[in-house]
């Protein structure tokens, strides 16, 4: 579940981590999703993570047994055909062959297969040699080897070929046509999103929101999406009092930074905030309903997205009152009081 959409590389130490954690089954049912979240905190794709946990659930509800078989596997959200497949002949030795990106990169190219591996005709003729050419007696190493083969040798750009031990069989390369296979697939439009991010502190502690724009579920700083030719600063400052409960006295820009989510290309204007205080507070009192006040070395307990840890290294850089000239900003001025 973890290499699904992340590296070898990035994968492993967070593997480690999990299984630390979370050793069992039984273990991670039994977990707050919040606690799983915040392990899984930068590996992006959190929808891995909500799914690993509610089959760990399904399995202990079923009587705490792993299902072996593709087909029972498939019964387990978040578990399509690969992960159904690669687990199956990995784990349990299953003869079946497991069918990731990079497998499919290597067979369209060891056969010629036009088109795009993953619709219609090609995934069909893909399917059929994957199936054809799996060694019945390790599906598992044969699977896992013809992974390698795709992440390590037959790369997308620049196929390393004379390290490739199916090079002479090897019918892309033959026609010295290897780029053209496997056919590209016709990617979604990038979509731009303008945010401005508030950093304040009380007492310390960081301002933070339960984020309703990038990852449902994570902390994150405040966060409001700003419409086009419209003012950041005053966009956040009028939305402060509801996302954290006070007043924004002066907000000060400290930079821009760049974060991107499938087809989603994010712009985020970085604000320091200055709160207006509350006379009446006592220290029990400084959270809101909306808001969660924690110390930076806290939230590595918590579930938080790559956003934050951006927005949070901008802040840390820029030097006190370092805000571009003619961008601080001022709160929304209180309402006049009526009559005499």
């Amino acid at each position: 579940m973890i290499l699904q959409q992340t590296t070898v590389a990035a994968g492993v130490p967070r593997w480690e981590s999990f299984l630390s954690r979370f050793p069992t089954v039984a273990a991670l049912s039994a977990a707050r999703e919040r606690d799983v979240l915040a392990e899984w905190s930068g590996l992006g794709y959190y929808a891995r993570a909500r799914n690993l946990h509610r089959a760990a659930r399904l399995v202990m509800q079923r009587g705490g047994t792993m299902p072996e078989s593709v087909e029972e596997l498939r019964t387990l959200p978040g578990i399509g055909p690969y992960t159904a497949a690669a687990i199956a002949s990995i784990a349990f030795g299953a003869a079946v062959p497991a069918l990731d990106g990079n497998v499919a990169r290597v067979l369209a190219r060891l056969h010629a297969i036009p088109g795009e591996p993953r619709a219609g005709a090609s995934r069909a003729a893909v399917e059929a040699a994957a199936s054809a050419f799996l060694n019945r007696r390790s599906p598992g190493d044969h699977n896992q080897a013809l992974m390698e083969l795709g992440a390590l040798v037959c790369l997308p750009r620049s196929p390393r070929c004379i390290a490739c031990p199916l090079a002479r069989d090897c019918r892309a390369r033959a026609s010295g046509r290897t780029r053209d296979f496997p056919g590209k697939r016709a990617r979604k439009p990038a979509v731009s999103v303008r945010l401005a991010a508030g950093i304040a502190r009380r007492r310390g502690r960081l301002v933070l929101v339960e984020d309703a724009i990038l990852v449902p579920g994570h902390l994150v700083v405040p966060l409001v999406e700003v419409g086009p030719g419209a003012d950041a600063g005053r966009a956040l400052g009028s939305v402060w009092p509801r996302l954290a409960g006070r007043a924004a006295l002066r907000i000060e820009l400290v930079g821009t930074v760049r974060h991107t989510v499938l087809e989603r290309r994010y712009v985020v204007d970085v604000f320091d905030v200055t709160e207006a205080p509350r006379v009446d507070e006592r220290p029990a009192a400084a959270e809101t309903p909306h808001t969660r006040l924690l110390l930076p070395k806290k939230l590595e307990s918590e579930p938080r997205g790559g956003i934050l840890r951006k927005l949070l290294a901008l802040s840390a850089q820029a030097p006190t009152g370092s805000s571009r000239p003619g961008r601080a900003r001022r709160g929304p001025a209180p309402p006049k009081p009526r009559g005499g």
